[in-house]
């Protein structure tokens, strides 16, 4: 034990643990003590008014279990009567077939339900009827009611009986009403609840309903089995030695009591003999008192001498008029802190005794491992990196031995490899990196020289084919004899010439995208920045693309409202944007209309150009503003370009600060966005004072 107090760790934890647990109990006994009687008799009384709480909590569930019971048998009912006029509803229908198939006439069947209905009887003298749309009952099982005119009948509460219902049941189907009416062979109105159908094919509204007093018969004989329960209840809840719970209403009848013969009897009369009192109107006046009423009362220690003092708690329940009261003697709410003083002191000592040794016990079982993680990060701090905690064990602690070992071996192989490792792996990234910035200068390089190389002589070509074109058609063509076999060649020479026209300058355009794509890339492109009007933007792109439009018979629609804000951008770039998308939508639209728009969205303009052609799959859309990639089958279908148009305008728009994206469904079209930053105000007025 002595070697374990040696440990610094130990002793301070087990010093501190130790004072703090004197502390505590020295405190908790000081605090105590001095305090026990008014602390008990505090606790005796929270316990008096929690039970006295507790009672009401029960009576307020009482009432709420009667007010669900009751909302649950209204439900059944209304099922039953449900069932009853589907029963009905399934004779009409059965009826209404009758009619159909011609075996019965409409009168014979409405005669045959309406007298199957006045024979329907079922629960207490519950019955179904029926009436027209005049609300004459044109079926009842009493004869005098049967035929009657109900149209202003009204009940004891001057409501109407039977229009709203039958105005329900035409607007709705069906529905419930509640009313007063009278039972078979009775005379006293009591409330009923009625549930109609409409019968639309007869022309017929029909219903039943049950009487709200065979409700209540079923809601007091759950009451009464209630109150049984409350009264084994508060026989069963003893306040302190000898106090109890009582419950009495406002005319100071005694409802439930632990001693049943008090039960029934009223208060009324009796008196507190010191302050002649009545007692039922103090009681009264103390509810939701904290400090409740004293009054003198007998003991049955001591019956018939009312000199002990007693405390009453009292809460009142309104729904049921119902006063609950808690009763507790003095005396015995004093006796028990003495009892529970004495109590207190044994467990105190016992308590810290028992702690001081656990502490101990604790203590050492917690520091041990500790100090052999510690002594083995001790020789490891010494250079001993072979040095391995021992600890074998299934608790956090040996997670962390374990975890320490393995960290101790990676760091030793670390030191070991890791110089020879990172320098291996640097130089195999320099290599790669230089490689493919070698790739990629000279791929840009080639694209650039070839597209130089032949954009000179694709000129020339287009030029001189144009020249023989025209020396052709001004001076060859027309002094050359005409025959038939002429003619034709002459129609073809003519053909083949604006071929190689047409094609020579869709090859110079490839060149120049190729050209501009390389630029762009390589970062050769000079930019002129400057104010940007959407509006002008548009319609000039829109102006380019009109001719093709055109000739392909689409309507080109504007849409740009004319007080949009400039924005920054190079003009042409972003006119080489709008054109390409422009052109695209033209060239893969055969009917409808191209609409180009820009509109405001947040510190961007955002352009779009939507189209009502083919539209693009949803697995191709991502392959679009690839370099070099086209849609389709470049094998057996033409090609419409070098498929660098779009990754063109990608970089455009991406340059300005912008984005550019699609939207598009197969076989209905396609929108292509493009957003660019607008000028900042202060930024505008800058570039104005400085023009």
């Amino acid at each position: 034990m002595i070697t374990r107090f040696r440990s610094s760790l130990f002793a301070r934890i087990f010093a501190t643990t130790t004072a703090a647990i004197i502390v505590l109990f020295a405190v908790m006994y000081l605090l105590s003590v001095p305090f026990i009687q008014g602390t008990v008799e505090s606790m005796e009384v929270s316990h008096a008014q929690t039970t006295l709480n507790n009672v009401f909590d029960a009576v307020e569930k009482l009432h709420r279990d009667l007010d669900v019971t009751r909302a649950t048998i209204i439900l059944s009912r209304k099922k039953a009567l449900n069932d009853i006029l589907s029963v009905v509803e399934s004779r009409a229908s059965w009826l209404e077939r009758q009619v159909r198939t011609g075996k019965l006439t409409s009168a014979q069947a409405k005669r045959m339900l309406l007298d199957e209905i006045r024979t329907i009887h079922y629960g207490n003298n519950d019955y179904v009827w029926a009436s027209d749309y005049r609300s004459v009952l044109v079926s009842h099982p009493d004869p005098a009611l049967n035929n009657a005119d109900f149209s202003a009948r009204h009940d004891q509460h001057g409501n109407l009986i039977v229009p709203p219902m039958v105005a329900i049941a035409r607007a709705q189907g069906d529905g419930y009403y509640s009313y007063w009416w009278r039972r078979l062979g009775q005379e006293q109105q009591i409330e009923k609840l009625s549930y109609f159908k409409h019968i639309p094919f007869f022309n017929l509204v029909i219903g039943t309903g049950v009487y709200i007093d065979d409700i209540e018969v079923t809601i007091q004989r759950r009451r009464s089995v209630g109150i049984d329960e409350l009264r084994q209840q508060l026989r069963n809840t003893p306040l302190a030695r000898t106090g109890y719970v009582y419950i009495f209403n406002s005319k100071g009848d005694m409802l439930v009591h632990p001693n049943a013969n008090l039960e029934g009897k009223s208060l009324a009369g009796m008196i507190d003999p010191v302050t002649r009192q009545e007692l039922t109107p103090m009681l009264m006046a103390a509810v939701d008192k904290p400090e409740g009423v004293r009054y003198k009362w007998d003991n049955p220690a001591d019956p018939g001498n009312y000199i002990h003092e007693k405390i009453s708690w009292v809460r009142y329940f309104p729904d049921l008029d119902w006063y609950i009261g808690s009763s507790v003697y003095m005396d015995e709410l004093r006796a028990s802190a003495h009892t529970l003083r004495s109590r207190l002191l044994a467990v105190f000592a016992i308590t810290l005794l028992l702690s001081i040794t656990l502490i101990y016990l604790f203590v050492t079982r917690l520091i041990a491992p500790l100090k052999q993680l510690s002594t083995t990060a001790s020789a490891i701090e010494k250079g001993d990196l072979d040095a391995r905690c021992l600890l074998q064990r299934d608790d956090e602690i040996g997670v962390v031995a374990t975890a320490f070992n393995g960290m101790v071996a990676r760091l030793q192989d670390n030191i070991q490899h890791l110089d020879a490792k990172v320098e291996k792996r640097t130089a195999e990234l320099e290599k790669a990196y230089t490689e493919l910035k070698e790739l990629d200068r000279l791929k840009s390089d080639f694209l650039s020289t070839v597209s130089h190389e032949l954009r000179t002589p694709m000129t020339s070509v287009v030029g001189f084919a144009k020249l023989i074109k025209k020396k052709l058609e001004n001076s060859v063509f027309p002094r050359v004899v005409t025959d038939e076999k002429t003619a034709r060649a002459i129609s073809q020479v003519s053909e083949n010439i604006n071929i190689i026209i047409g094609e020579s300058e869709r090859l110079t355009l490839l060149i120049a995208d190729v050209l501009d794509s390389s630029n762009l890339e390589a970062g050769k492109v000079e930019w002129n920045f400057v104010a940007v009007t959407p509006l002008r933007l548009v319609e000039r792109s829109a102006a380019i693309a009109s001719a093709l439009a055109e000739q392909k018979g689409l309507a080109l629609v504007v849409e740009v409202e004319p007080s949009l804000p400039d924005v920054m951008g190079d003009e042409n770039r972003l006119l080489q944007v709008l054109t390409n998308l422009i052109s695209n939508a033209v060239k893969f639209t055969e009917h409808g209309n191209i609409t180009v728009r820009a509109d405001l969205q947040n510190n961007f303009i955002r352009f779009s150009i939507r189209d009502s052609g083919i539209g693009i799959a949803a697995e191709d859309q991502g392959k679009l503003f690839v370099t070099f990639k086209q849609i389709g089958d470049t094998l057996t279908d033409k090609p419409q370009g070098t498929g660098l148009g779009l990754s063109i305008c990608q970089r455009v728009v991406q340059h300005h600060g912008g984005e550019i994206w699609l939207e598009s469904t197969l076989g209905e079209g396609s929108t292509f966005y493009f957003t660019v930053p607008i000028i900042e105000i202060s930024t505008l007025d800058n570039m104005r004072q400085t023009s």
